[in-house]
């Protein structure tokens, strides 16, 4: 990333770049590193959840406090680092892997320490601000979702293959931002589906993406993925985005022709696009997964704008 000192050949004058392009490319470096600390320390996902919360409680005209917000953060957060935690015991630190995996190899003891404090702060909080009927929930989703990490632990042929984790990720996702939502409403309607399973489906792109991205890596890793089982599909990633995005181009149609500011819809098609010219750019493989997270950023442009 460094700028290049070219020497003149004459021995007196010796040529230097220009100060902006040094300055230029020194910020990108320092943005890269902070990009990649986000995403090591696991961050990034949880605010994807927040925003989209933020999204989804507009759209259902939802009462969403900030206990709420916070309560999906540290969940979030604890599902995301958990699994990292539990990857860098499965497999040992190698030169190959992600830096998030590095990252999280190097600075084992703290970062359990950490999970283990946010999981009790977060259990105490959660205890004293929701009802009972949103513990009863929560609690119920965070076992099934545990026991499917202890499986992918023990047995990751066999969970990962039943259910990818791209598809998982997805599913917690959506299951996570819609919870505070719909637990409020008393009345059923269809859009829910159509909410539930549209953020599902980008969520999983997401993930897909960012598996596209590390294919090798897994491969001399033994990590199973959905590409890494069934790599003759790698191709057909484009098009399964391409799909999404047509789909979402005739939903904000419908809306519109409805009278209605599709919010949701021209989220999911600003981020899809987005995750579409990232797959097609030539960016560093370490830091697309950063990136892919930051593409699905794009409710917070929306509701910036209509609130």
């Amino acid at each position: 990333m460094a700028s290049r000192i070219v020497e003149s050949t004459a021995p007196s004058s010796i040529s230097c770049p220009p100060v902006n392009s040094l300055s230029e490319s020194e910020a990108r470096g320092v943005l890269e590193k902070i990009f990649l600390l986000v995403n090591s320390l696991s961050l990034d996902a949880p605010f994807v959840g927040v925003i989209w919360l933020w999204c989804l409680s507009a759209v259902y005209s939802s009462r969403i406090g900030f206990h709420h917000y916070l309560i999906l953060f540290s969940v979030t957060w604890l599902a995301y680092a958990g699994d990292r935690l539990l990857d860098s015991i499965r497999t040992p630190a190698k030169p190959c892997m992600a830096p998030r995996h590095l990252f999280t190899s190097m600075y084992f003891k703290p970062l359990m320490c950490a999970w283990g404090l946010v999981a009790v702060i977060s259990i105490l909080y959660l205890g004293l601000n929701l009802g009972r009927t949103e513990i009863v929930w929560g609690m119920s989703l965070l076992a099934l979702l545990s026991i499917y990490y202890l499986c992918c632990f023990y047995f990751p042929n066999l969970a990962r293959g039943l259910l990818p984790r791209e598809m998982l990720v997805g599913m917690f996702f959506s299951s996570a931002t819609h919870f505070f939502v719909l637990i409020q409403l008393a009345d059923w309607n269809y859009y829910y589906v159509w909410t539930f399973s549209c953020f599902f489906a980008l969520c999983s792109l997401n993930c897909l993406l960012i598996s596209r991205c590390e294919f090798l890596t897994d491969l001399q890793l033994g990590e199973v993925t959905f590409f890494t089982r069934h790599p003759d599909r790698l191709h057909r990633f484009q098009s399964m985005l391409m799909w999404f995005i047509c789909l979402q181009v005739l939903a904000c149609g419908c809306a519109m022709f409805m009278h209605r500011v599709p919010v949701f819809e021209l989220s999911l098609l600003s981020s899809s696009g987005l995750l579409l010219v990232l797959d097609r750019c030539l960016i560093s493989p370490h830091l697309k997964p950063v990136l892919a997270d930051l593409a699905l950023f794009t409710p917070w442009i929306f509701m910036s704008v209509t609130t």
